[in-house]
């Protein structure tokens, strides 16, 4: 088995399980479905299901079953942290192209579709807690006839979305199913709601970077050597 786990700020929240909620929300929906206090399934972008956590603190954040994106983590005050492009489409035709999306089982180009399939298949529900006050789901992912035409092998992936009032956190858990052994990477391709003159990203110093400015079919390979990276134009990805 592997983890793999995205914490985005305070570890440390000392979860103590009040409500749980164990079941199966399809990617289709009729009406708004609530499971657990702060969760609930509703109808999103292009009638696709989406699940809304609701924190007691004001924060919010909304996860489409649909590639299992997280496209929304507003904080109390209302602003959104994410962001999701203008022309990102929600009708299964393609990813949707912002937020948090996954790339399993494969992270950029390599021997199968870019980023993976983990970002173009329905997810579901199959759990969710309120730990004081702060709402879990737990999304589950397994192999079908799609995955398995491209990359075939057995799996589970489990992925869970922890919402506090300052922070999100996410876990990713993906169990080998199969009779045989396979590799894989992933991430979780986050996109930000910054400003590009002002974005900048700490602690890759020593990290082996790909800049993709001049040429986005020829990244430029180099390792980093500052601890402080600034951006003043297009982000370069760091590869660790």
């Amino acid at each position: 088995m592997t983890i793999v786990s995205l914490p985005f700020s305070l570890p440390n929240l000392n979860l103590r399980r009040v409500n749980r909620y164990s079941g199966m929300a399809f990617a289709s929906l009729n009406k708004e479905t609530s499971t657990t206090v702060g969760v609930r399934v509703t109808e999103g972008e292009g009638n696709l299901p989406k699940v809304v956590l609701t924190s007691p603190h004001g924060s919010e954040a909304e996860i489409y079953l649909f590639g299992g994106c997280i496209t929304s983590w507003k904080v109390p005050s209302g602003k959104d942290l994410l962001f999701v492009r203008p022309d990102a489409v929600f009708n299964k035709k393609k990813p949707i192209s912002g937020g948090v999306p996954h790339c399993f089982p494969q992270f950029g180009p390599g021997a199968i579709q870019q980023h993976g399939f983990a970002r173009n298949l329905d997810w579901s529900v199959v759990d969710s807690d309120n730990a004081d006050g702060n709402p879990v789901v737990t999304l589950l992912l397994k192999d079908g006839p799609y995955s398995r035409s491209m990359w075939d092998f057995g799996f589970q992936a489990l992925y869970k979305v922890i919402l506090n009032s300052k922070s999100i956190s996410t876990e990713l858990i993906i169990t080998n199913t199969d009779k045989k052994p396979f590799s894989f990477t992933s991430a979780l391709h986050t996109y930000f709601s910054a400003s590009v003159t002002g974005a900048s990203v700490k602690g890759l110093k020593g990290c082996k970077t790909l800049d993709k400015e001049l040429d986005p079919t020829n990244p430029v390979e180099s390792k980093e050597e500052r601890d402080v990276v600034t951006f003043p134009g297009i982000c370069r990805p760091c590869l660790s």
